[in-house]
């Protein structure tokens, strides 16, 4: 018999998980001079759909026909008071983002609306 512990599945999981999350494609650039530039922007890519749409609509979450359904039944407005009711808060919160360098430390391409990663 084999003195050594069989590994635990969920822990063979957890590490495979835990390396898929944290690779990603180099170029061959990257590869070479590692401490040229940083890998990648700060912000994850789970939070790729919220930021979007906050700096699209003004706000993190979705807001779908079932949640305004759900307000309604509610007796409040059918629209949260979020950037669809104040459209100039949105540009005002653009230019806030802007000036603050957010869209440059996400990647984010406000002219197509996509994350450059």
């Amino acid at each position: 018999m084999s003195s050594e512990p069989k590994p635990l599945k969920s822990w063979i999981r957890l590490l495979e998980a835990g390396k898929k999350m944290t690779s990603h494609k180099q170029d061959e650039e990257s590869i070479l001079y590692p401490l040229r530039r940083t890998f990648r922007p700060v912000a994850p890519d789970i939070t790729k759909g919220s930021l979007k749409r906050d700096f699209e609509q003004g706000l993190v979450y979705y807001v779908g026909d079932e949640i305004e359904d759900d307000r309604a039944a509610c007796g409040l407005d059918r629209l949260p008071p979020t950037g669809r009711i104040y459209p100039d808060a949105v540009v005002k919160k653009r230019v806030i983002l802007e000036e603050a360098g957010v869209f440059k430390k996400t990647a984010y391409n406000k002219k197509k609306g996509t994350f450059d990663y």
